[in-house]
């Protein structure tokens, strides 16, 4: 099943191959795009752990809207803290509809920074997709 995805582009500059990812995790659903106005697509690398490190985990939500599917958001995260401590937290995250951006220990970030991290993110991410470091799952309402 293909994305229709809305035709006044994107906050941040989402590539074709990102595209295409997402378009192959939903085929390997039953989701029906018709009854939804949200799908959540989670990448998890089984091996990722505190002590490891690996592959972070990430998600990535759309939503709905008039003229097809929007990005909400790209969220990566990370585990932070030592021992006992240790809690999955944001490391970065891009609010597509909102234009706010922010990387952990930096803060807020100006649209030109988001872009171009985001960018170098997404050439990571979908290096990492393509070894196939991650599971993949899709959810919707």
């Amino acid at each position: 099943m293909t994305i229709p995805f809305c035709r006044d582009g994107f906050a941040l500059p989402v590539t074709p191959a990102l595209l295409t990812q997402l378009h192959q995790a939903l085929a390997n659903t039953t989701l029906d795009l018709e009854r939804l106005t949200q799908l959540t697509f989670n990448f998890r690398s089984p091996t990722y752990s505190p002590e490891q490190g690996g592959a972070h985990p990430v998600e990535v939500r759309l939503i709905c809207g008039l003229d097809g599917w929007l990005f909400d958001y790209v969220t990566d995260f990370s585990y932070q803290g030592l021992g006992q401590d240790t809690e999955l937290c944001k490391e970065l995250d891009f609010n597509f509809l909102d234009d706010e951006h922010y990387l952990q220990g930096w803060g807020p970030m100006q649209r030109a920074e988001a872009h171009e991290l985001f960018s170098l993110w997404q050439s990571n991410f979908l290096t990492y997709v393509q070894m196939g470091y991650f599971t993949v799952t899709v959810s919707g309402d």
